[in-house]
């Protein structure tokens, strides 16, 4: 198979990045000089499950398709970096490895395991994971292909290898459902299915719903659900977690981005403690997290280097949540700056260093999961045993987004009255623009079609 018809697969199949913001793939596959393809597997959040579990249950896919990225981008080295401590996964993509040892397809795209030794937060974030495994500097707001990387999240990876082996596209998600549930479990869900349903495969809540509230993502970089109802999976849900209203996590998201600031410009005692536990500032990015706290505090706006940094923000939570003594975030002055900024349409031509060093102390000021998730008040959830459940999932209805991914929404090609397939394309992005291709995850009649979603009901 080319470079140019697994792009074109995978573009076809809709693919996009399945552990972050949906960035279409088909576009990274496109890349050159690229040396090296590094699976994520870190799955660095607390309270999930599915990369990991992912990983046990499918070793075969997840190296398939990293063989099929490192054909399309020319990539003579692929590592898989997943934690010391995700011991099914290591022995089945071990074992696999094993297996295929010996093979063509083994000898032109060697694929190996890099364990990462400490569980730390935010492993996953793909700086952090890039210097992790090559110890290569991405330059600040740049891209693992700046220094000749590739990383694609384990799920895109299986997705890739069910695309170009079996023409299969993007219509099902594995999410991790955890919390206060009846049955935690890792469930394959049509894509557009509803929360209220999705949660109803878990056993539902164990308390009364008054008492709960519903993130989805991860506990560190999620959300809170305002409505179950019309909430929905997409491409890149990982997690619903179901947590009491007093836990942490409900507390820090519930506040709203006045209160954050308010709380900000009247507490902070500059003790630089959100500085120290940076991860980006330990890469040796140019930012500083208690410098825009005193910006915030002596009401400065003036668009200089300090405030025009939250570029380099990755908005990991870690001041909010666990750095700062007072319960303040630069997080959130930061993510009012960004917006800001592209309100003014300022562009980027200032936060471009590349000739980076990494903190002395870095490796001692990593954040332990295990901490973190004492912080967070989630222990409880975090360890126990989480099943993985493939079984076929019904869904009666689905509301699909025609914007799962990074660009511009797709435009839909089917009309009320159709009657779709699982699997028949509903939209694609227009000519000449970034997006994804989106497609029908049940079988059933169109009842629905706005610029932004398309409904089926089976």
């Amino acid at each position: 198979m080319t470079p140019e018809e697994i792009v074109a697969l995978v573009k076809a199949a809709g693919i996009v990045g399945a552990g972050g913001a949906g960035f279409p793939t088909h576009v990274k596959l496109a890349a050159k000089d690229v040396d090296t393809v590094i699976a994520n597997g870190a799955e660095c959040e607390p309270m999930l499950r599915c990369d990991q579990q992912l990983m046990a249950a499918h070793p075969a896919l997840v190296i398939r398709g990293m063989r099929l990225v490192m054909q399309a981008v020319g990539a003579r080295r692929g590592l898989i970096a997943l934690k010391a401590h995700y011991h099914d996964a290591i022995a089945a993509l071990s074992a696999e490895l094993e297996r295929q040892k010996g093979t063509s397809e083994a000898a032109d795209w060697p694929v190996d395991l890099h364990i990462i030794e400490k569980s730390t937060y935010p492993a996953g974030d793909e700086f952090c994971l890039v210097y992790e495994v090559t110890g290569r500097l991405i330059p600040e707001a740049g891209l693992p292909l700046n220094v000749g990387c590739i990383v694609q999240n384990v799920g895109t990876l299986a997705n890739i290898a069910r695309a170009a082996d079996d023409g299969q596209p993007v219509t099902h998600r594995y999410v991790t459902i955890n919390g206060e549930v009846a049955t935690p479990k890792t469930v394959r869900a049509p894509i557009g299915m509803t929360f209220d349903k999705v949660l109803e495969l878990a056993g539902g809540f164990t308390r009364s719903p008054s008492e709960l509230k519903v993130v989805v993502g991860g506990p560190m970089t999620g959300h809170l659900v305002p409505d179950l109802t019309t909430e929905t999976i997409t491409k890149t849900t990982g997690g619903i977690l179901v947590l009491p209203v007093e836990n942490e996590v409900v507390r820090f998201m519930s506040r709203s981005l006045e209160l954050w600031t308010k709380r900000g410009k009247a507490s902070c005692d500059q003790c630089r403690d959100c500085t120290v536990l940076c991860p980006r500032h330990l890469l040796g990015h140019g930012f500083s997290p208690h410098e825009i706290m005193r910006a915030g505090a002596y009401g400065i706006n003036v668009k200089n280097d300090v405030l025009t940094a939250a570029v380099l923000c990755c908005e990991c939570r870690l001041c909010e949540a666990y750095s700062c003594p007072l319960e303040l975030s630069p997080m959130q002055f930061y993510r009012k700056m960004k917006r800001e900024l592209a309100a003014a349409g300022w562009k980027n031509d200032i936060h471009h260093r590349a000739d980076l060093t990494v903190e002395e102390f870095r490796e001692d000021r990593l954040v332990p999961t295990e901490r973190l998730v004492a912080r967070l008040g989630v222990g409880t959830y975090h360890v126990w045993p989480v099943a993985w459940d493939e079984s076929d999932v019904h869904a009666d209805r689905v509301c699909i987004s025609l914007k799962q991914h990074i660009g511009v929404p797709a435009v839909p090609s089917v009309a009320v009255g159709d009657d779709v397939a699982v699997g028949q394309l509903i939209g694609s992005p227009a000519e000449g623009k970034l997006g994804a291709c989106v497609h029908a995850s049940i079988s059933g009649h169109v009842v629905s079609v706005s610029d932004k979603t398309v409904v089926i009901e089976s």
